[in-house]
């Protein structure tokens, strides 16, 4: 195992009493005018690493994914239909990345407002790597030829770049 394993954060129970307005304090306390600018603060940043690690996944595999701030944050991965998630979910988590399922056999990836951009960049990393290597998926992907006219067109432009560059 390299490294320290990267999880998920758990949300506070204020969170959720300050997102519902639930949340009260003392006239005089300056408890709950911090707390709420904190959370804004915390929100900002999770979108911006949810951000950074949705359009990694997407440049790189073509995979998109959903934040999903629950008792633990994470990006819940949109894997092509019929991919067995248990196998990929462990994959990633032997990467030193918390990922699992849920109920509904959907992957997710942890996520945290707390990592640092290296953290980001392995939250990325791993879910590509597995997902590269079990299911065969990168980007480019998506921008196969359809039709079998843009299938024999697409072989021969790949012929002439290979004499080209031969």
């Amino acid at each position: 195992m390299r490294g320290e394993k990267l999880l998920a954060w758990r949300v506070p129970p204020v969170w959720k009493s300050l997102q519902t307005g639930e949340a009260s304090a003392p006239e005089n306390s300056k408890v709950l005018p911090n707390q709420k600018q904190m959370m804004k603060a915390v929100s900002a940043t999770l979108d911006a690493v949810f951000n950074d690690v949705r359009m990694g996944l997407l440049e790189t595999v073509g995979v998109d994914c959903a934040l999903a701030i629950d008792e633990r944050c994470s990006a819940i991965l949109n894997l092509p239909e019929g991919t067995d998630t248990e196998k990929i979910a462990r994959a990633i988590d032997l990467e030193n990345i918390e990922a699992w399922c849920d109920d509904e056999k959907r992957v997710h990836v942890c996520l945290s407002p707390w990592f640092a951009t290296k953290d980001v960049d392995q939250t990325v990393l791993s879910p590509v790597k597995v997902i590269h290597v079990l299911l065969g998926v990168h980007a480019s992907d998506a921008a196969q030829p359809k039709t079998l006219k843009e299938k024999i067109l697409s072989s021969v432009a790949e012929i002439m770049n290979l004499q080209k560059n031969s």
